[in-house]
């Protein structure tokens, strides 16, 4: 099994640890998600491991194309900040309020996890 993934990604990560390692398969890194996915429709790998927001837009953008039902990963994200420091919270809240009403987070979405 030839497993294609986006070099330097957390995916990256998993599979050649997971399955590489465990002699399971063969990872093959690309540089850009979008590299992996064109390997993944000239039939150069066999599936690719991509984050969750990538995967539905070339999905949606590349007919013949699934997830699968089932998560590999479930990774969260956070921001710490020391809890008395109700200020810095209070901004950062209102910052990513902002960011999410404005388009800001689409927009970086689209720019850096685009489906082509």
């Amino acid at each position: 099994n030839l497993i294609g993934v986006q070099i330097a990604t957390t995916g990256e990560l998993y599979a050649t640890w997971d399955i590489q390692d465990a002699g399971l398969g063969e990872v093959k890194a690309f540089a850009t998600g979008v590299d992996a996915v064109e390997a993944l429709k000239n039939g150069k790998v066999d599936c690719v491991i991509i984050d969750s927001a990538p995967a539905d837009a070339f999905v949606a953008a590349n007919e013949g194309l699934k997830i699968l039902e089932t998560s590999y990963v479930t990774e969260s994200y956070a921001i710490a900040i020391a809890k008395d420091n109700v200020e810095l919270l209070g901004k950062v809240t209102a910052a990513l309020q902002d960011l999410i009403a404005d388009g800001t987070v689409d927009a970086i979405i689209e720019k850096y996890i685009p489906a082509e």
